[in-house]
């Protein structure tokens, strides 16, 4: 057997991914709960324990997958061609060869519309320049990806900006986004640099404020399209999660509310309303999070990009878990050891401008779990105290720091968000 007959053609990831999108195929085909590996069980049965381990999802698919792949790769190519006959157009308008493995981006992402129940057109794709400085400093400039989905009810005007967190795409966010269009929202979802169809290292981050500069570009995109599309009903909101949320929306709301973020092109307006999800505004005290802080600073170690490991564990929902592995496998999710602590500067000057009294001008809802094994639930309660009545804070009873995903769970932030709307 030759090697290159065990690699997946060009454009079609590694081993693992493709076997893990042969099991997304099998679940839309089967009971479309999203959970691989229990087609015959009740729909939201996971299949064990270790359902929710990314490493081991890895390896099951890695081993899982054929010899010669060629027979997976010609059962995607079917699905989507089928679909697409169905549709009446592409998966979707963008040339492949720009995106990272594209043939599998576009096999999961027709998946992914029949699971939903959604037309191309409802969901397109494309990309930002993100360009300019925070803070008086450059940040490099890099293509930020965004897809945008259509509310499904009348719409409201607004367009949501959702900024995921670390280790994160915005295809962990497609129940979340399903909800918001169903309230009649539109909503512009991102990937960030540490994954997805960004530009960067796979699990790298180089700064906080280069998370924040990346959400006001998109803002400032969002805002284009609000205006365009919807006039003087047109307006857009930030939704943020972890790593996402803290320095992102949190960060491009106080730094360009402030005069301190200038982009090279469109301007993010002022004074927007925003949702932080299970804000990431510094680790939680543990003694896991006390070691990884000391690994992220050990000298070519923490430039590894390790495949995610689900450490430390940040969900304890079984559904929510088993979703989040498979994500990471379907994506090749990556961690650098130094990301964990690569934020901690501009955190620390964010904190240091709010106590002088600079603040972001709009309204805040913020969620977050009493606790949440990776960020410290204390500093949402001190945000709170800091902003008073411009936040409303909402403390879960949980361990969970990933919401997204967990039912019962996923829905505090959609209805928080319509309180922010209602106002």
């Amino acid at each position: 057997m030759k090697l290159h007959t065990l690699v997946p053609p060009q454009g079609w990831g590694s081993r693992s991914q493709l076997e893990a999108t042969m099991k997304d195929l099998a679940d839309v085909r089967g009971n479309r709960d999203g959970l691989w590996d229990n087609e015959g069980k009740a729909a939201g049965k996971t299949s064990g324990f270790l359902a929710g381990q990314p490493l081991v999802e890895k390896f099951q698919n890695f081993l899982g997958a054929g010899l010669r792949t060629k027979d997976e790769v010609g059962t995607l190519q079917s699905f989507r061609a089928t679909k697409e006959r169905e549709w009446g157009q592409p998966v979707t308008q963008l040339d492949l060869g720009q995106l990272r493995n594209g043939e599998l981006f576009a096999a999961q992402k027709a998946i992914a519309l029949e699971r939903m129940g959604r037309h191309p057109s409802e969901v397109t794709e494309g990309f930002v320049q993100a360009a300019g400085r925070v803070n008086g400093e450059e940040i490099a400039p890099r293509d930020v990806f965004w897809q945008r989905f259509k509310p499904t009810a009348p719409p409201s005007g607004k367009v949501v900006v959702l900024s995921p967190g670390f280790q994160e795409t915005g295809r962990n966010f497609y129940e979340q986004i399903q909800k918001m269009n169903a309230l009649g929202h539109d909503v512009i979802v991102m990937d960030h640099q540490w994954a997805g169809q960004t530009d960067g290292v796979p699990g790298g981050l180089d700064r906080g404020f280069g998370v924040a500069r990346d959400v006001a570009a998109v803002a400032a995109h969002a805002n284009q399209v609000a205006q365009q599309e919807y006039g003087d009903r047109g307006e857009i909101v930030l939704f943020g999660n972890s790593m996402g949320a803290g320095p992102g929306v949190l960060g491009a709301l106080l730094m360009n509310d402030n005069d301190k973020i200038q982009l090279d092109g469109p301007q993010m307006p002022k004074g927007v309303k925003a949702v932080l999800q299970a804000p990431f505004l510094r680790a939680t005290p543990s003694v896991t999070n006390d070691a990884l802080d000391l690994a992220s600073k050990l000298p070519f170690l923490n430039k590894i990009s390790a495949p995610s490991a689900g450490v430390p564990v940040i969900n304890s929902d079984k559904i929510g878990s088993a979703k989040g592995a498979q994500s990471a496998v379907l994506e090749d999710v990556r961690a650098q050891l130094r990301s964990m602590t690569a934020a901690e500067d501009d955190l620390s000057t964010m904190m240091s401008m709010m106590e002088q009294g600079l603040r972001p001008q709009g309204q805040l809802f913020v969620v977050h779990g009493d606790r949440d094994t990776l960020a410290d639930s204390a500093a949402s309660v001190a945000l709170k105290e800091r902003l008073g009545d411009q936040v409303e804070l909402q403390v879960l009873h949980t361990t969970n720091h990933v919401l997204e995903q967990n039912p019962g769970q996923q829905d505090h932030a959609i209805q928080g968000l319509q309180r922010l709307l209602d106002r």
